[in-house]
């Protein structure tokens, strides 16, 4: 995919398993490393919403909450309004490619991830993620990123607010100073 004209406008890669620290063999992880993760995994979600994100998907891909919560960011933007569907629009950001005993039925596969996320709401995707079908290495996991699902509308609109409220006094404070300027050379 790198090679390919859409890859080749990638700079930097981020690959979630090898940048987050893992407790692989169990129990491995330094306390600094385990304080890092606990940082990492509150945050991962954000770069799944604002990337490029490259789907990788092979047959258990659509059985994994990780994945699927992954799949189901990368198809959304962010607005002023909360998140819409990126799909069939300029934000569109996700790629697909089928690997293993997937790559069979790529056009099969693409298609159904792309059905299943790309139009979800918050609250469609965190009903889906909430069943127990949907599987999770450590359940901890599941049980942090949940309830984020469901806030994220107000999350991504409180920080447009932000910027709005910030650049709004960026101007007033320009506006002022061009004002004093003014006034001390007349």
């Amino acid at each position: 995919f790198l090679n390919s004209p859409a890859g080749k406008k990638i700079e930097r890669v981020w690959i979630d398993s090898a940048c987050m620290p893992q407790d692989i063999p169990k129990g491995s992880r330094s306390a600094e490393d385990a304080a890092a993760f606990k940082r990492m995994l509150k945050e991962v979600n954000r770069l799944y919403l604002g990337t490029t994100v490259l789907i990788l998907l092979d047959l258990s891909y659509v059985s994994r909450f990780w994945t699927q919560f992954e799949s189901w960011l990368s198809m959304q933007f962010a607005t002023p309004d909360g998140l819409k569907p990126a799909v069939g629009t300029e934000n569109e950001r996700h790629h697909i490619v089928c690997i293993q005993n997937a790559a069979e039925q790529s056009e099969l596969h693409e298609k159904m991830l792309i059905q299943s996320w790309a139009t979800k709401t918050p609250e469609q995707a965190h009903a889906f993620l909430s069943k127990p079908d949907v599987t999770v290495t450590n359940q901890g996991d599941k049980d942090l990123q949940l309830p984020k699902i469901k806030a994220l509308d107000a999350t991504v609109q409180g920080a447009f607010g932000d910027i709005s409220r910030s650049l709004e006094d960026e101007l007033a404070a320009s506006e002022a100073a061009a004002a004093r300027a003014e006034a001390e050379l007349t």
